[in-house]
């Protein structure tokens, strides 16, 4: 069966789904959750893959359990940024970071099957309000792209370094994925609440966010250009897909009926728009063909004069209801959550760790994966490095070809070979 999961399985898994609190991360109980939360993932790249009915993302909408995945993605951002600091500076030399991982993992998890929902218009219409969550978070997390850069391995990093370079490349990979998401909702801004559009022009100004990320070009590095997860060769012309997503978005908002009403082009915006022009090469027109319509309105504005300063914003009172209840729950208490979070998620008890494992192989099969040519980002737990294999035994169990996995092979061989 080309699946990772039957319709009923896929049915319970949604149907049961709730959010979680941030002192229940890294326990087995929420091992588990993420457990059934990859598996849809996988479930759902594998629909996308084979151009076959999108059961994943059609019973997320019908049960209204879209705005789920966005609560999981803002609390894991929340908990990296406010209790791991503290978790670093209570362990500063951590023996296992498998448990800390995972937990940072499973924000690129949410992202990912975000993005693949989030194509459709009727799912962005279903989220409603929390639509406003949704695009404060993916924007500061595409801002990142600006200073966050993708770092290799180094054989000789301590643990909190290697940590922390796993974070870094996690913020690297959502950020790019967060560029699709944001063309989503903005194409579909009729469909949702008014404070939406307002937010899109003017509280995170995308068209100018987008256009500094499109001079930095962060997805380029020498002569390879970062596409599905992993760095591949680049021929210097072919536009990548992160920057088709943002050229997209741009031409989308900058030629909506919209705009005019709310981002009304003075000559400081006509001066940052203007930068375009020169990135509008004929290469790039070739292939993405409707911006030729951007560069007309971009030649047309270049020779008409502009008003000085902008006329009076639409305010519009702004409750971004997920972000605020996470950090109303936590009441500021990171230090006293992270001293509670410290025997779990630094824990390094070989039954402990061999268990966890366990529960995180069951979660992830290559095997179909490979099948439908569907990226699997699963990195090693111990050196985050996109080298798994597969166990010619099994077929199930997942170690690094590098021998730094966290259940050495040579136990792992012996535990198959027993069962």
């Amino acid at each position: 069966m080309d699946s990772v999961l039957l319709p009923t399985e896929i049915e319970f898994y949604i149907d049961t789904m709730k959010p979680q609190d941030m002192e229940n991360l890294g326990t087995r109980q929420w091992l588990e959750w993420h457990q059934r939360l990859q598996k849809l993932n996988q479930e759902a790249l594998i629909e996308a893959s084979a151009v076959k009915e999108e059961y994943v993302k059609e019973i997320l909408i019908s049960l209204g359990k879209v705005n789920i995945l966005i609560y999981e993605a803002i609390l894991v951002n929340i908990w990296k940024h406010k209790v791991l600091p503290h978790l670093l500076k209570m362990q500063p030399y951590p023996e296992s970071t498998m448990i800390a991982y995972s937990i940072l993992y499973h924000e690129a998890v949410c992202v990912t099957l975000l993005e693949l929902v989030t194509f459709h218009g009727s799912c962005c219409e279903a989220m409603e309000d929390s639509a406003l969550d949704l695009l404060d978070y993916t924007c500061g997390l595409a801002s990142r792209l600006l200073s966050v850069k993708y770092q290799e391995m180094n054989t000789k990093e301590s643990a909190k370094q290697e940590l922390g370079r796993q974070r870094d490349n996690l913020d690297f990979d959502i950020g790019i994925k967060s560029l699709s998401i944001i063309r989503y909702i903005c194409e579909s801004m009729e469909r949702l609440p008014l404070s939406v559009c307002s937010n899109i022009y003017t509280q995170h100004d995308i068209p100018t966010l987008f256009i500094e990320i499109l001079r930095n070009k962060p997805w380029i590095k020498e002569d390879k250009q970062y596409s599905t997860g992993k760095w591949i060769q680049w021929d210097g012309e072919a536009v990548c897909n992160p920057a088709a997503q943002i050229w997209l978005t741009l031409r989308h908002l900058l030629l909506d009926q919209a705009c005019p009403q709310y981002y009304p082009i003075t000559e400081t915006r006509k001066v940052q728009l203007l930068n375009l022009l020169s990135l509008l090469t004929p290469v790039i027109l070739d292939q993405l063909s409707p911006l030729i319509e951007l560069k007309q309105w971009l030649s047309q504005i270049s020779i008409t004069q502009q008003p000085s300063a902008p006329p009076r914003p639409i305010l519009l009172e702004v409750c971004l209801e997920i972000k605020e209840k996470i950090l109303h729950q936590a009441g500021g208490k990171w230090k006293e959550i992270a001293k509670e979070q410290l025997p779990v998620i630094f824990n390094n008890q070989k039954d402990f760790l061999v268990e966890s494992a366990k529960i995180l192989n069951e979660a992830y099969n290559t095997d179909l994966l490979e099948k439908f040519d569907v990226k699997n980002t699963i990195s090693c737990a111990k050196c985050g490095k996109d080298s798994i294999q597969r166990c010619s035994r099994c077929k199930r169990s997942w170690y690094c070809s590098r021998k730094c996995q966290v259940m050495h092979w040579t136990q792992h061989k012996e535990n198959c070979e027993q069962a």
